[in-house]
């Protein structure tokens, strides 16, 4: 009885950490990485502790400590507004009115996989884009000039269904571009490129013309943990072997290269909420490959008052990476409170290592 005692005695107590490390992670997006570091690594661990704290209710559950249990239920009351923006859950799924709907897509498209568009062997990336009945796509890692692949052209040509697009190069190399870019079935009256300091990374504001409104978009590819294969590999090592040799053997590489990631995402976002701030239009949409959760400061400080179209009208966790394991939400998009979102979805077709993301958006 006395071993029972105290394993339900130290279980108790570890349940304890895992609350308070749960309201930590939840609201850890109030804190800049740039002022301290480790609340931006308790955001990326939320799934866990909400998971191991779910573990927690079930063996309360099951055992009878009708106490500890409700301590468990307290946490995620506390942590409700957090957990339904890491996992939306509508039962029901709002249908999208036809008229006047907005369709947005972003994706990031990973240079369309280096693969050539032709006629007999169209390129994947380039075909569910033309396939996939958007209004409004915003392309991250967008490839441009490669002569014996892709041009401008030949891409414009296949996208012929979107009269008007813009590329924004912020990566240049002695054949080709990759960079930003928007299509759009809407005309575009002016594009520019928001100035931060990166070497690969950027965001771009373009205006459109939608039936005489003014709608503005915004375009993100905020900046990566820039992890090498060999750093990938390791990662999917741990996750699949967890021990403290694997741990070891990857904890001084990818901590310093988060560490300097979250800080500088942290920077580009309060730049970008700032722009936002000053931005006038009838309706605006911010998009874009964001290298951040639902809970981190980045993601937090640039929607400010808009809306997630995805925790608007999403359903699950959505992941949006596909690779390496690393399963996490981080392609967004947001709009303002005068549009209402519908089925917002990560459609999980695997032709880059981002999924892309697309809703409906009405304007009121």
């Amino acid at each position: 009885m006395k071993a029972i005692r105290w394993i339900h005695s130290l279980l108790a107590v570890l349940n304890g950490g895992v609350v308070l490390l749960l309201l930590l992670s939840a609201f850890s997006d109030m804190v800049s990485p740039a002022d301290h570091l480790l609340f931006a690594y308790l955001g990326l661990a939320f799934p866990l502790f909400l998971f191991l704290n779910v573990g927690f209710l079930l063996l309360w559950s099951i055992t009878r400590k009708w106490n500890h249990a409700f301590v468990v239920l307290c946490s995620f009351l506390i942590c409700w507004k957090p957990i339904k923006q890491y996992i939306p859950f509508h039962l029901q799924v709002k249908q999208p009115p036809r008229e006047e709907m907005i369709k947005v897509l972003t994706y990031n498209v990973m240079c369309f996989g280096y693969k050539d568009h032709t006629t007999e062997q169209p390129n994947p990336i380039i075909r569910y884009i033309a396939e996939s009945g958007a209004d409004i796509v915003c392309m991250q890692e967008y490839l441009e000039g490669h002569t014996d692949i892709l041009t401008e052209n030949k891409i414009a040509r296949a996208l012929s269904m979107y009269p008007y697009h813009f590329h924004v190069p912020l990566v240049h190399y002695p054949r080709y571009t990759t960079g930003l870019a928007i299509y759009s079935k809407y005309p575009i009256r002016g594009s520019r490129k928001i100035r931060y300091d990166s070497s690969f990374n950027g965001s771009a504001v373009h205006e459109l013309n939608v039936k005489g409104k003014k709608l503005i978009v915004m375009n993100n590819h905020l900046e990566s943990f820039k992890f090498t294969v060999e750093d990938r590999s390791k990662y999917s090592d741990f996750i699949r072997n967890a021990n403290t040799g694997t741990f070891d053997n990857i904890r001084g590489s990818l901590q310093q290269k988060m560490g300097e990631a979250f800080r500088i995402r942290a920077e580009q976002a309060d730049i970008i909420a700032d722009e936002i701030e000053a931005l006038q239009g009838d309706y605006l949409i911010v998009c874009g490959d964001f290298n951040d959760t639902p809970i981190s400061y980045a993601r937090r400080r640039i929607q400010g008052p808009l809306r997630d179209a995805y925790v608007e009208s999403g359903r699950g966790v959505g992941v949006s990476y596909n690779e390496n394991m690393f399963w996490f939400r981080i392609d967004h998009i947001l709009h303002s409170p005068n549009m209402t979102a519908y089925r917002a979805t990560v459609d999980r077709v695997k032709l880059s290592d981002h999924y892309p993301v697309w809703c409906y958006l009405k304007p009121e």
